[in-house]
């Protein structure tokens, strides 16, 4: 039985992580792995292991979501793909009301996409991260402004839903740079939109070890160069709120700071987390929260496969205040923060806790409370994390705990 095992257990969501990609993009600090890693293969029969031996520590429960995650799942062969959606039917009772696959758009082919979709997949977010040759050669990208267009082409050819991921913020970046950006991907009439910040991690990640030759130098290097270079606090949420216009008048609902959707539209899947709702997470790097606890798999490749051999469990995470993560996760929907409902699960203490700190936000115009709903002003949107900080509780302020949830988090 693993960490976080518990038999019976009701419904949850499913994110499984493919970690290969066929280049490093040197600003993502995510668990990847080169596509020709010699692993490849051990890895696919690791996380097939890995998924039937959850499903039945589980007691093969529902699912309602399932997130194929990466790296770049849309590099996975056909024979690959139906090795993972074997395993995954036969372990849980797929009850499934949306399933999404990342994609890279220059990494789509008929015979994947059609592989992916006999498999259940409904949507695709491609990670499309900009639409001009400036801003892709910017970001180290390596893939062409057309591929964007073509995927998305090939994704609605097998009706499927289609969710662009956009970075701003990148070196040199101007508002009319973005507004082109903005303009392009209204244009191609995507479902879903999620617009983040390019935020540079300057401390080396677990899954460097998986690229050997690519060492941590020279990204840190690239990071370093290029935050040098961004627009300053100001400049980003110009642009910030420049999407927030342009996808407004284009019809998008602006559900969470960093996503827009069209109507019906939301992702389901990251609903889940916001509403610090049950996950279990599959293969390296992989987070879980399954009955109050959270747990991790190792960004290592080899340490991953070493913890699946021997049948190792999760590692778990820092003790989370389940409280105070619950109330910063509800404010960054548009739903907000139900303070009634939030006080039946918590109790009275934590209710008073969170209207402290609501109160000191609203102070500052940065939280509307309307009755027992709080919600995020558009100002407080652009400073969430002011907001946030004064929600966690004081156990998690004086071990400098910072919220897992920023502009740039999904």
């Amino acid at each position: 039985m693993t960490q976080a095992s518990s038999a019976g257990h009701g419904p949850i969501a499913l994110y499984v992580h493919v970690p290969f990609c066929a280049a490093r993009c040197p600003y993502c600090d995510f668990a990847t792995a080169p596509a020709t890693s010699a692993l490849r293969s051990r890895y696919v029969d690791a996380l097939a292991t890995e998924i039937r031996r959850e499903g039945v520590a589980l007691g093969r429960p529902s699912a309602r979501t399932l997130y194929v995650g990466g790296g770049t799942p849309s590099l996975l062969d056909p024979e690959e793909i139906a090795t993972l959606a074997e395993a995954l039917r036969s372990s849980f009772d797929l009850d499934l009301v949306e399933a999404t696959v990342e994609a890279n758009p220059a990494t789509l082919d008929r015979a994947r996409l059609v592989a992916w979709r006999a498999a259940g997949i409904t949507r695709v977010s491609l990670g499309a991260q900009a639409l001009s040759i400036e801003g892709l050669r910017a970001l180290g990208r390596t893939h062409q402004p057309g591929d964007t267009a073509a995927a998305v082409d090939a994704v609605r050819s097998l009706g499927m839903d289609v969710s662009l991921d956009l970075i701003f913020g990148w070196p040199t970046q101007t508002r009319d740079d973005w507004v082109r950006d903005l303009t392009e991907a209204i244009r191609l009439a995507p479902d879903h939109l999620s617009c983040y910040p390019l935020e540079l991690v300057l401390e080396p990640e677990e899954a460097v070890a998986n690229w050997p030759g690519a060492g941590w130098g020279s990204v840190l290097r690239w990071r370093q160069e290029a935050a040098a270079a961004q627009a300053d606090d100001e400049g980003i949420a110009r642009l910030y709120r420049t999407a927030e216009r342009a996808l407004h008048h284009a019809g998008f609902q602006h559900y969470e700071i960093a996503n827009w959707a069209r109507p019906g539209k939301r992702c389901a899947h990251n609903l889940v987390y916001w509403r610090n709702g049950e996950w279990l997470g599959l293969g390296t790097g992989a987070h879980s929260h399954l009955s109050g606890a959270r747990s991790r798999r190792p960004g290592s490749l080899v340490a991953y496969l070493d913890a699946i051999a021997k049948n190792a469990p999760r590692i778990a995470d820092p003790a989370a205040d389940e409280a105070s993560d619950t109330a910063i996760l509800a404010l960054r929907l548009d739903e907000g923060l139900d303070l009634a409902g939030y006080g039946r699960r918590f109790g009275d203490a934590a209710v008073k806790r969170v209207r402290a700190g609501l109160a000191e936000a609203e102070d500052l115009a940065l939280v509307r409370v309307a009755g027992d709903v709080a919600r995020l002003t558009p100002r407080g949107r652009l400073l969430a994390s002011e907001v946030f900080v004064r929600l966690l509780g004081d156990d998690d302020v004086a071990t400098s705990r910072q919220p897992s949830v920023t502009l740039a988090a999904s």
